[in-house]
């Protein structure tokens, strides 16, 4: 069925991907349209499609500027919220391969999944999430950092490998400023 591409509609071809998708989504609405919202005390705070792909774009370069490459695994944990959308289109803008575990895995599971997929990076919500990557992480030889998103009860925290998202987004700003063009490049190599 041969049909213009006039309309709203995308075009399936082989070679569109998930990233590819996402940042023709993002060039398309930009700062216009709300891509996802977050209630927060009782009121739903709009995030654009911009604010989307700048998330998304630091998120990645920050994961990038520690190591991520293409294959591998970013195992999350937490909340239906933004910041675990954000991760995991991160990971995959990168090439990266996202996993998810349910919030209620016992430690075991948690331990069994990250050790058996491979992760390198381990991106929790909370103090919670983070204390579970910390109890596996010697037994999970390829995992080499934990992101957290919410600071309460971090601050007493004090390991290289632990980092917080906001400080990975910087990271990925300070590449990008260095590597203009690289965040698109990632999308277009494609996986």
């Amino acid at each position: 069925v041969g049909r213009s591409m006039t309309d709203s509609r995308t075009e399936i071809t082989r070679d569109l991907t998930i990233p590819k998708l996402f940042l023709r989504q993002c060039r398309r609405y930009g700062k216009d349209k709300v891509a996802m919202r977050e209630k927060e005390f009782g009121i739903w705070l709009p995030f654009s499609w911009q604010d989307y792909h700048d998330n998304v774009k630091y998120l990645c370069l920050g994961m990038v500027s520690l190591g991520l490459k293409k294959g591998d695994k970013v195992a999350m944990i937490g909340d239906n919220r933004p910041e675990g959308l954000w991760a995991e289109m991160a990971a995959l803008c990168a090439g990266g391969v996202g996993v998810w575990l349910f919030q209620d895995c016992m430690m075991e599971e948690v331990k069994y999944i990250i050790d058996h997929s491979d992760a390198k990076f381990f991106v929790g919500e909370t103090q919670e999430e983070v204390d579970k990557a910390l109890a596996i992480k010697d037994q999970c030889p390829k995992l080499e950092w934990i992101l957290w998103d919410d600071p309460k009860g971090m601050r007493s925290y004090r390991k290289d490998f632990l980092i917080s998202i906001k400080e990975v987004q910087e990271r990925g700003r300070e590449l990008d400023r260095k590597q203009p063009d690289l965040f698109e490049k990632l999308v277009s190599e494609g996986h």
